[in-house]
């Protein structure tokens, strides 16, 4: 005959459920205690939260803050139902719970604060490797080691409130590795250290300047931050930096505000003496003659608007013709060189009156326009010309022009 497991006969049966009895009626007038991994925390806060001081004040119900396994509800859900002011934490991304829950962490909130450690014991812990410590705004990428090698803990930033922060500590801190470097980023940037540093040196001293809309080239590379960003205090503020050259140059403006502002057009970040304008674009180009003349040759005491453009601005009427033909060089001259100049003008007596084509001005004025002689060019020697016009009766022949307009030998006429 087969006999029975003892644990299935009869009297394992009979004492399995009279341990039930016993288990559940223990768990019913000590209200859960039994099965409690440990004691609750029994520091007393301020106001009352659900009711209660300390979470040792629920009286060991469990229900309190764990729900059933067939629930559809989170141990987190019972959290907020006394913590409403956490609640209303999570849904501001400007408060530390708000920022744990913007990070896309989905961390349950023993995972930060644990029970049943004892009546004392701590009830926030945080782990500097698990919380996303980069969603505040700061990351800890740059600040895994302190100085003398030990890991950082949270305490050595936030002291006993961990959403508190003193910025004090930083320069403590950075004082202790280089204090005459702190002491000049203060003086330059202020103590306020985290609205400019995230801690992953964004503005720190690997910032690539190279990748702004205002890269360092040039002499602008070695300057100092504090040179162009002086007295900012913000992030804000560095990027409000001025970008235009006459915002730090104007001081410098050899030229008076008389080209504008767009310094770019001619110089460089290298230097201010490598200069390039291109004349060309001007109303005035330089051609010729005037292409190799210094700047200030014609833009005396280096004033550049209102130079002058008309030719006898810079060049006197020569003796030559002094008076005679007025202001107007250029329509006879031109920027290569004032001979040989063209005539285009009426002109009483014919130039091109041979064949060898116009004559030049000297063949017959050779000392001034205001004279002229008709023994530069032909047979015209003056004992001949002398012999002949006598022998005609012909006494007053200085005047050539005016007895032979045209040149011609014929049209001459007795005195």
């Amino acid at each position: 005959m087969n006999k029975p497991i003892g644990c299935l006969s009869r009297s394992g049966l009979a004492a399995a459920l009279l341990a039930l009895v016993v288990l559940v009626g223990v768990g019913l007038v000590r209200g859960g205690r039994l099965f409690s991994p440990g004691p609750l925390n029994s520091q007393a806060g301020g106001e009352p939260v659900g009711g209660v001081h300390s979470h040792a004040e629920t009286g060991g119900r469990c229900s309190a803050c764990h729900v059933a396994p067939w629930s559809s509800q989170t141990m987190a859900d019972r959290c907020v139902v006394c913590h409403t002011n956490i609640a209303a934490q999570m849904g501001d991304p400007t408060s530390l719970h708000g920022v744990v829950m913007a990070s896309g962490q989905d961390q349950p909130c023993y995972a930060c604060h644990p029970e049943h450690r004892g009546e004392d014991a701590p009830l926030t812990t945080l782990d500097p490797g698990t919380f996303p410590h980069q969603a505040t705004g700061y990351s800890l990428e740059g600040h895994q080691q302190m100085a003398s090698g030990a890991p950082f803990a949270c305490t050595d930033c936030h002291a006993d409130d961990l959403t508190l922060f003193d910025p004090a500590r930083c320069a403590g801190c950075h004082r202790g590795l280089d204090a005459a470097t702190m002491q000049a980023h203060e003086s330059a940037f202020g103590s306020d250290c985290l609205a400019c540093h995230d801690g992953l040196d964004t503005y720190g001293a690997s910032f690539d300047h190279a990748q702004t809309a205002f890269p360092l080239a040039g002499r602008h590379a070695p300057l100092a931050c504090a040179g162009c960003h002086q007295g900012a205090r913000t992030i804000a503020d560095l990027r409000a930096a001025p970008q235009d050259c006459v915002d730090c140059h104007q001081a410098d403006d050899a030229h008076d505000g008389q080209f504008g502002q767009d310094c770019a057009a001619c110089h460089t970040p290298d230097d201010w003496e490598q200069a390039t304008f291109d004349h060309n674009q001007t109303a005035f180009p330089l051609t010729g003659g005037h292409a190799q003349v210094a700047c200030q040759d014609c833009h005396l005491d280096g004033v550049y608007q209102g130079t002058p453009r008309d030719c006898v601005a810079c060049h006197d009427d020569p003796v030559f013709h002094r008076g005679l033909l007025g202001s107007e060089c250029a329509s006879c001259h031109d920027s290569t060189a004032w001979s040989p100049a063209r005539y285009e003008r009426t002109h009483t007596f014919p130039i091109n009156h041979g064949e060898s084509g116009p004559s030049p001005c000297r063949t017959c004025h050779p000392v001034a326009l205001s004279d002229y002689t008709c023994y530069g060019c032909h047979e015209h020697e003056p004992a001949d010309i002398e012999r002949k016009h006598r022998e005609e009766g012909i006494s007053d022949f200085q005047d050539c022009v005016g007895c032979h307009p045209t040149g011609q030998k014929d049209e001459g006429g007795e005195d």
